[in-house]
């Protein structure tokens, strides 16, 4: 008896204490969603530095005369003066933009036998980009932007000369001898090429050409008086053989392209960009275009090793840039 009434002590208790829990769920609670784009209102920041390993191939022309372009990144890196390169990005929600630069000094120096001992080549250039763009997918595999923006090209070259000071006063008698019709060959032959290199060892336009143009036309003035003539040729040549020429082109070009990211795994994802532009609004048509395979290292590190590819046409007041821009190129990064 007193085992039954224990057991039914214990029956009470127990329903009691269901019925003051109330009732009992059978299901679990649903998950919350996760947040979407819209809903992340924090600024997101990345800084890269990358590093490109360029070659350039193609043709630049100044007034008719033309520079064939090929130049590997050894090269480049033998004459460079300078080089620096920088990206960052600042995102909020689905709007975003972005910037990047690319500065580049090269300097190389052409010995001749002829009236020029020394030509000295420098070329200091500028690329970048800014752009504004807009996310319109992101899923926890990767993500894909619409872009819009424009390309900055600015390229400064300059030409020194070093005259052969001994050879002057033959070459300025052997000029005021020669025929009219035989005065530009000759003076082709006295500077021996210096001044006109079709294959320059950096990407530099044909400034020697304009330089003799220029020459050609102060001879000819010159020979008009044959009791002046040798003592002016001399000094003219003493002058603009001693002396720099600068040219300084730059232009801007509107693009639109897309970018991406797919995650691969958890440290390793692929990534890609590419924009067309210019329209014939300044230069012809210009394209970038970059893929990568990246590796994040940490919450906040990141590196990436890729290629790149630029394309320039852009031809304007007798100056013409149509060269590719194209190599591997290694990033390294910080996203805070």
């Amino acid at each position: 008896m007193k085992k039954q009434v224990a057991l039914l002590i214990a029956l009470v208790v127990a329903a009691t204490s269901v019925l003051t829990a109330g009732p009992v769920e059978l299901e679990p609670k649903a998950m919350a969603p996760p947040p979407t784009i819209t809903d992340d209102d924090h600024w997101h920041f990345n800084i890269g530095m990358p590093g490109w390993f360029a070659f350039l191939s193609g043709d630049i022309g100044l007034h008719g005369a033309t520079s064939n372009v090929n130049v590997d990144f050894g090269q480049i890196v033998t004459h460079a003066a300078g080089i620096a390169s920088i990206s960052v990005e600042a995102r909020k929600g689905r709007f975003g933009v972005y910037g990047d630069l690319l500065y580049m000094s090269l300097s190389a120096g052409i010995y001749g036998d002829g009236l020029v001992k020394k030509a000295n080549l420098t070329v200091d250039s500028y690329i970048a980009d800014g752009e504004v763009y807009y996310r319109v997918w992101e899923s926890p595999r990767g993500w894909l932007d619409l872009r819009a923006g424009a390309r900055y090209t600015n390229s400064f070259t300059r030409l020194e000369l070093a005259s052969a000071d001994s050879k002057i006063n033959q070459a300025a008698a052997q000029l005021v001898a020669a025929a009219n019709q035989d005065l530009r060959g000759l003076l082709e032959r006295l500077v021996h090429g210096a001044l006109d290199p079709n294959r320059p060892p950096i990407p530099f336009p044909p400034l020697g050409q304009d330089e003799k143009l220029r020459l050609l036309r102060f001879i000819r003035d010159a020979r008009r008086d044959p009791v002046t003539a040798q003592q002016r040729i001399t000094r003219i040549l003493k002058t603009q053989l001693n002396s720099g020429h600068g040219l300084t082109e730059y232009w801007t070009d509107p693009y639109i392209g897309i970018g991406g990211r797919y995650k691969l795994n958890k440290a390793f994802y692929l990534t890609g960009k590419v924009d067309v532009g210019g329209f014939d609004l300044n230069s012809t048509v210009t394209v970038q275009a970059y893929a990568a395979l990246g590796c994040q290292v940490t919450r906040s590190l990141y590196s990436e090793l890729g290629f790149r590819y630029l394309y320039d046409d852009y031809d304007n007041g007798g100056y013409s840039y149509k060269v590719s821009t194209y190599g591997p190129q290694i990033t390294a990064g910080i996203q805070f």
